[in-house]
């Protein structure tokens, strides 16, 4: 099943993270074995946009081109408050090729990353999950658990995930992308703890007969954010921040089912939850209401992993942070993530460089997060209008953007970002 030949990298976790630190590892003649728990990729992701400097660094696998037919551009951030227009961030002065996000549903960019891993000779062994780590100087003892489904019972028959076979491999590194519920940071004994309060969204894709924007619209009400985007082909997704009171309400009503995304279920929301929150937050939307694909009240959660590895056990992507939904930052940064630990890796096991090149990856991930999430580095109102200036921190967490990019647009609107 697995190379006979050992692999010196093992990746846990094959989401857009995960697949994208495989390939870069691939493309630098490192062999890399992949796994994940799951049966195969899931059906319905959160994260639906690229940032421009995700867009960079696909072109840079061949993917840009491929992505960009399948995604819907967007220009400009619009800032609302609840019924008018009060800031407009535009993309297109970034420098770069990419001066734009990408509107690109999760599961399509997972099958875009996961034909082209296919190509570069990785395939991901799906059912199969880390269950225990052995760090050594030289390399790391990995076992992995093949999971099968066990059909059981007399009369109504029952069918359960159960061990099948444990597996033995001894890599030089482990990288963690298997996600919050991450058992590499479990292995790595790494704290996971809630920074601050957890935000729970009210999210909802539907369609409508209105033309798709090139704009993603952030509303800022009292104490709420909520953002509206594109999809295009008259698709959009709203995501409403939410009370626990809303969240806890569909529950109780007799017509209500719950989704299920990965362990946990979630209560769905309905068209009049749709209406009343569309009219609330968003009434300048003056589009008639569709079809309503999917709806789901979900919690989000501040965390950052502390360490973000060591040795030769690192995390990159929802292993290491979790974020709200907004602004998209944890795939995308988790994307740069994974193309600079390819990098040291790479360095290490073929140019011979020193793991401190590694702890100083976990290093500059705490310190960006911790800006991202609103711990330190706090955004300056530097000239910024007295409405925005008020929501700088809001604004940090909301915008598509990271790094150089982020601060540029920040600046746009009078806030600066160290």
């Amino acid at each position: 099943m697995f190379r006979k030949k050992q692999p010196e990298v093992v990746v846990a976790g094959a989401g857009p993270v995960g697949m994208f630190l495989a390939l870069r590892l691939a493309e630098a003649g490192i062999r890399v074995e992949m796994v994940d728990e799951a049966w195969n990729r899931g059906a319905r992701s959160y994260a639906l946009a690229l940032h421009p400097g995700s867009l960079a660094l696909l072109d840079g696998v061949g993917l840009a081109g491929e992505v960009l037919k399948a995604g819907h551009r967007i220009d400009a951030v619009a800032i609302y408050d609840r019924r008018r227009r009060r800031a407009e961030l535009s993309f297109a002065g970034l420098a770069g090729e990419f001066p734009f996000a990408l509107v690109l549903p999760q599961s399509t960019f997972e099958r875009t990353l996961e034909r082209r891993l296919a190509r570069a000779g990785v395939r991901v062994r799906w059912n199969h999950r880390v269950a225990r780590l052995e760090p050594g100087d030289d390399r790391v003892q990995v076992a992995i658990e093949r999971m099968a489904k066990d059909s059981t019972g007399y009369g109504v028959a029952t069918t359960e995930w159960v061990v099948d076979k444990e597996l033995t491999l001894t890599p030089a590194f482990v990288v963690g992308t298997d996600g919050h519920r991450s058992a590499v940071r479990r292995e790595l004994g790494a704290d996971f703890d809630l920074r601050g309060e957890a935000q729970r969204f009210a999210v909802f894709e539907f369609n409508c007969d209105e033309e798709p924007w090139r704009e993603v619209r952030v509303v800022f009400d009292e104490g709420t954010d909520s953002v509206v985007w594109p999809l295009g082909d008259g698709r959009f997704r709203a995501s409403f921040e939410i009370g626990e009171e809303t969240a806890g309400a569909a529950p109780r009503r007799k017509d209500r089912l719950a989704v299920q995304i990965g362990d946990s279920a979630f209560p769905l929301l309905g068209e009049r939850e749709l209406e009343d929150l569309m009219e609330e937050r968003a009434p300048w939307f003056d589009a008639e209401l569709g079809e309503i694909f999917w709806s789901v009240a979900v919690r989000f959660e501040r965390r950052i992993a502390e360490p973000f590895g060591r040795g030769r056990v690192w995390l990159a992507g929802d292993a290491g942070h979790l974020a709200a939904p907004i602004g998209v930052h944890s795939m995308n940064v988790g994307l740069r993530e994974a193309g600079d630990l390819a990098a040291r890796i790479s360095g290490v096991l073929r140019r011979g460089e020193s793991l401190e090149i590694l702890a100083a990856y976990g290093e500059e991930r705490r310190r960006e997060w911790r800006q991202l999430l609103g711990f330190d580095g706090h955004p300056t109102p530097a000239g910024a209008e007295r409405w925005v200036a008020a929501r700088a921190e809001r604004l940090l967490r909301a915008v598509p953007a990271s790094g150089a990019d982020l601060r540029q647009l920040l600046a746009q609107v009078g806030i600066e970002l160290a």
